[in-house]
């Protein structure tokens, strides 16, 4: 039976959303709602219905799974919402900006049987899955240190100029929240959780997004180390190195993977079997039916927002 989607939140992610469905066998849009009408009057899909209102949305008998793509101050109202209609939650990252509100929603989540996930979008990758493989070999104690690297030369980056409006403000946006979350999913993931050591975090402009950040973790007593920039001709550069014994390993952009055993970084390919949206699809078809995925949980994502948050305050 085909799992109709409703999204909520037609951004750059949602629009990919939507056109990622219609390759997919078996998800189809019944239904999308906006508050920019703008956004609204591009979709030209006969068969998807433009609600006026979240709520109305929600409250659709034929929608299985609402998926919000909204910026991350409002993610809580429309999981609110979701929870109480009993509707699957597919969220996009990061969980919230609230750490306690966040928290106190998580608790209404496990009292219910609700299905609810967050759009990570490592969680489903192949990339990551060839990684997990890897590491099965390399004892933790053979790392010596582990690095995340990002540069970019302007932000929003060119493309998230349609999100400049919030993603550039320092209340909601910036490179932490928007990309350092996938990296920080990734580690804890596959290595451990990150406690704070020190952190400096640096602004243009009172009201503006960060735009360095220099910071200090560990997770089972390794160190590790954050550097981000902004600022420079430079393409972005989104970096995590694990340097360990016996093998180092290179995880750079969200694609590309490097290993080295020999004093050289070595190239190693990966079957992307098609993009992260349609991976990630692939996932939450898995967890409408009840079978075993690898998406990212609310508590997972809860984690993440509280290194995010702690370094945004502390650093």
């Amino acid at each position: 039976m085909t799992i109709k989607l409703a999204i909520i939140g037609l951004g750059t992610i949602g629009k990919r959303i939507l056109n990622t469905v219609d390759k997919h066998s078996e998800v189809e849009v019944v239904a999308v709602y906006d508050q920019a009408a703008v956004l609204l009057d591009q979709v030209v899909h006969q068969h998807i219905s433009i609600e006026q209102c979240a709520q109305a949305l929600i409250n659709r008998a034929d929608v299985d799974v609402v998926y919000i793509g909204t910026p991350p101050a409002t993610h809580m109202l429309y999981c609110e919402l979701a929870l109480q209609a009993g509707k699957t939650i597919w969220c996009e990252k990061p969980l919230a900006i609230d750490v306690d509100q966040a928290t106190a929603f998580i608790k209404k989540l496990e009292a219910t049987q609700v299905k609810a996930v967050v759009n990570l979008s490592l969680a489903s990758s192949p990339v990551v899955a060839q990684i997990s493989k890897m590491m099965d070999d390399i004892p933790i104690g053979d790392i010596s240190s582990v690095e995340f690297q990002m540069h970019y030369s302007s932000w929003p980056r060119r493309w998230q100029s349609g999100a400049s409006s919030w993603l550039c403000m320092r209340e909601q946006g910036g490179f932490l929240r928007e990309v350092f979350s996938h990296f920080v999913f990734l580690h804890q993931r596959l290595i451990g959780d990150l406690e704070l050591q020190q952190g400096r975090v640096e602004y243009s402009d009172e009201n503006l997004a960060e735009t360095y950040v220099q910071a200090h973790f560990a997770t089972h007593g390794i160190p590790v180390r954050l550097q981000g920039v902004v600022g420079g001709n430079v393409p972005d550069t989104n970096n995590w190195i694990v340097y360990a014994k016996h093998k180092s390993i290179h995880l750079s952009g969200f694609r590309a993977l490097k290993v080295s055993e020999n004093d050289s970084w070595q190239d190693i390919a990966v079957d992307l079997a098609g993009d992260l949206d349609m991976t990630q699809l692939n996932e939450v078809v898995k967890m409408v039916r009840n079978q075993p995925h690898k998406l990212a949980s609310f508590q997972e994502a809860l984690k993440v927002q509280h290194v995010v948050e702690e370094l945004l305050a502390k650093g």
